[in-house]
């Protein structure tokens, strides 16, 4: 049986109860660290955001697949 709250591969804005929010960034999976698992994910820039379940307090799904490089282009255009 999957536990998961979240599915692997999906785009998510995450919240955290201290106010911080990611916008779009790839759930990877849980690791465990010092028996606790923890929330891994990815940015656009491929930079790792880990997340202990302790301080996470949302999470949107957003579009429901995994992002093409095109979804990461400046849609307003080049600055």
């Amino acid at each position: 049986m999957d536990n998961e709250l979240l599915e692997r591969g999906l785009i998510y804005s995450v919240g955290t109860n201290d106010g911080k929010v990611f916008e779009r960034i790839v759930y990877k999976g849980t690791r465990n660290i010092m028996g606790k698992n923890i929330m891994c994910f990815e940015t656009e820039n491929k930079e790792s955001v880990s997340i202990n379940p302790s301080y996470f307090s949302y999470t949107v799904e957003d579009g429901g697949s995994f992002p093409m490089p095109e979804d990461f282009t400046n849609k307003q255009g080049d600055s």
